[in-house]
């Protein structure tokens, strides 16, 4: 789905109870695990679950559902969650969308994954036991005890 499809495809809340959402679309259904946005500037992310019905999905709240009600609208990106990968977040802080919290601007040489991407095969992956520093002084420190 190109984003222009998924910047039309709105639905509506049909019920909240707590972290968990369930969403009508009357046009067309998002995917599981496609990232929902909610709210008045968009600041809630929704992620689907699993799809109820041919119109209705259940969607996990990934941030407060705070000011959310039956009626509001959810709009689907038409892509799922994704995460910076690269060189440039080592010894970086992001919260859980990918935005940097330690004060620092945001790094320019990135890709944008999937958080559900698959796992690297088992065959490439080392096997041999080596010091995983991750730059940050506390977790490099008191891990290894």
């Amino acid at each position: 789905m190109n984003n222009n499809q998924a910047a039309t495809n709105v639905g509506c809340v049909t019920a909240v109870h707590g972290s968990v959402v369930d969403v009508h679309f009357p046009e067309q259904l998002p995917s599981i695990r496609h990232l929902l946005r909610a709210g008045a500037q968009q600041q809630i992310a929704l992620e689907v679950l699993t799809q109820l019905d041919d119109a209705h999905v259940r969607a996990i709240a990934l941030n407060p559902t705070e000011g959310l009600a039956r009626g509001s609208a959810v709009t689907d990106t038409g892509a799922p969650l994704l995460a910076p990968v690269g060189k440039a977040i080592l010894s970086r802080m992001f919260d859980v969308f990918g935005k940097p919290i330690d004060l620092q601007p945001a790094p320019l040489d990135v890709q944008w994954r999937s958080v559900h991407h698959a796992p690297p095969a088992l065959a490439s992956r080392s096997t041999h036991e080596e010091v995983f520093t991750t730059g940050i002084k506390v977790i490099d420190v008191l891990v290894p005890l």
